[in-house]
This record gives C-alpha cells, structure tokens and sequence, in this order.
C-alpha cells in the first residue's frame, strides 16, 4: 500500500520528465518507506535499483556494477567499474548521448 508519500511521488516524477539529466539520492531513517517510495515510483518507468549494503564499498561497487551493465550485453557480466567516479563518468556519458542509464 503507498500512502502519505505522495509530494515525494511528485517530485520524483517531475524530475524524471524533465528535459535535463537529473540524479536522485534517496535517504532517510529506517522504515519510513523508502524502498516503497522508490518501487512505487520506478513501476512505470525503465531504470535501475540497488539497495547498497552497509559498509562494504567493494561489495556495493560491484552490485552497482551488476545493476548498470547486466542487462547490456551477456560479455560485461563479469565486467566491474574500478571506482566510483569511473561509475558516475559511465552515467554521465550515457546522460550526454540521452540513452537510458
């Protein structure tokens, strides 16, 4: 059930249908529903979603990883960003060439 988060709904969506590359951090105390937020807004919609886990950058870069590049061709699946900021190069790469990330 989605209830109360309905100013949150909006302003993901208006960012999602603007004419500019946006990025979107989602945070917040534990179960005041994020996940839900986050599931109810992407329904519609063709993107990506990791839920990272707690303090292990090698494990959520590879996760990341996994989540931007598996669907993209069977020969990146072994294929793992470095770091971060090469990570959010290959995004914004993708956002210049107005293709999904």
């Amino acid at each position: 059930m989605f209830v109360g988060r309905e100013r949150e709904l909006s302003k993901l969506n208006k960012m999602y249908q603007g004419d500019c590359f946006e990025f979107a951090v989602v945070y917040g105390r534990r179960r005041v529903g994020k996940t839900t937020l986050i599931q109810e807004f992407m329904k519609d919609k063709q993107g990506y979603y990791y839920m990272s886990v707690e303090g292990a950058k090698k494990e959520n870069l590879a996760g990341l990883s996994r989540a931007f590049l598996s669907d993209r061709d069977s020969l990146q699946e072994t294929f793992e960003f470095r770091d971060y900021e090469s990570m959010l190069g290959h995004i914004d790469t993708l956002a210049k060439r107005k293709l999904p990330v």
